[in-house]
């Protein structure tokens, strides 16, 4: 009964004083308290021999799943990863696949059949086994096409009944509505040794005064979309990390490598190996490229656009390479590592 009283009174403390924080806006105070409810303990954590479980400062995760067995620590891992994603896109648009909290394939186009389809053509080897996050309510027609392949969630904004009868064939296939999922002053911990890291997430909305042209080819409307879309998509791939993109959507990434040129390389041969492209491609980078090396990779490939943050002593060399090969280059004041 001690534990009880003791754990309900730090409990009720602890969310009084995130509340002072939050009203004078004391983001980092002396003293940081974490609480949050049990949503459920899981089966176990990354591997087997760990113990986990999800907690929340809210009653609920403000999402309800439907069907399937019980979602695990690495569903919900990527579960989070590819609604973060998903809600960044424009309203009831877009079809995100994640798999290891990794995107590999993101679709901003209106048909949402065909957007899907494209997502899952960026790279269908990675999508098998992963977890499709759809920015709108999933119908029948969709739901027959998801059940063509091995995937273990579908998250979406609502289910029609029919989509409901064919997806629900599967027993395992985890459902989940996430139509009342927000991202808003979201902060981000990262663990260790009995220490963390916390930050506030990375949601900023892009606009244009977040970009500058810097060669003398500038984008047209359209290219200038695709940039911003591969852009938006590169900063939730885990660094380092370069998105190639075509008529908003990926047809590359690259992602998680110490080096940007390795990133660059293996984005390029996905977009080698799965795409037939007639349409121009543009590419993004999360930071600055460090040397021409990677740029002109890329260029090489195809690539007739490039978006990168500005903040390399040798900016001067990336622009001079563009404009010697009648690249477009635009420069973003932001970077967005993300590890």
């Amino acid at each position: 009964m001690s534990l009880e009283a003791f754990s309900e009174t730090a409990y009720y403390d602890a969310v009084i004083s995130n509340y002072f924080n939050k009203i004078t806006n004391n983001n980092f105070p002396k003293k940081k308290i974490i609480f949050g409810n049990l949503i459920e303990k899981l089966r176990y954590g990354e591997n087997p021999h760990q113990y986990a479980a999800i907690y929340s400062k809210k009653p609920s995760l403000n999402i309800k799943q439907i069907h399937g067995k019980e979602l695990s620590y690495n569903n919900y891992n990527d579960l989070f990863s590819a609604l973060i994603i998903s809600k960044s896109l424009p309203k009831n648009i877009g079809t995100v696949i994640v798999k290891h909290a990794n995107p590999c394939g993101v679709s901003n186009n209106k048909n949402n059949l065909k957007s899907y389809k494209l997502a899952l053509a960026c790279d269908p080897v990675s999508s098998f086994g992963g977890i499709v996050s759809c920015n709108y309510k999933i119908n029948k027609a969709l739901a027959m096409e998801l059940n063509n392949i091995f995937l273990e969630v579908i998250i979406a904004n609502g289910f029609d009944p029919g989509a409901l009868k064919v997806l629900k064939k599967k027993n395992n296939l985890r459902l989940v509505d996430a139509s009342k999922f927000t991202m808003k002053n979201l902060t981000r911990f990262n663990s260790a040794n009995e220490s963390f890291l916390t930050q506030t997430e990375d949601l900023e909305e892009f606009n244009i005064n977040n970009f500058k042209v810097v060669s003398k080819k500038k984008p047209n409307k359209s290219q200038l979309k695709n940039l911003i879309f591969a852009f938006n998509v590169c900063r939730y791939v885990k660094s380092n990390a370069i998105v190639l993109a075509s008529q908003e959507t990926t047809v590359g990434i690259g992602s998680g490598q110490p080096s940007r040129l390795d990133s660059c390389q293996i984005a390029i041969d996905k977009m080698k190996k799965f795409q037939n492209l007639r349409e121009e491609v543009v590419a993004a980078s999360d930071a600055f490229f460090p040397f021409v090396d990677g740029i002109e990779k890329l260029v090489q490939a195809g690539v007739v656009a490039v978006i990168q943050p500005s903040g390399s002593i040798r900016d001067k060399e990336i622009i001079k390479f563009a404009n010697q090969t009648n690249t477009i280059l635009v420069f973003s004041k932001t970077r967005h590592f993300r590890h």
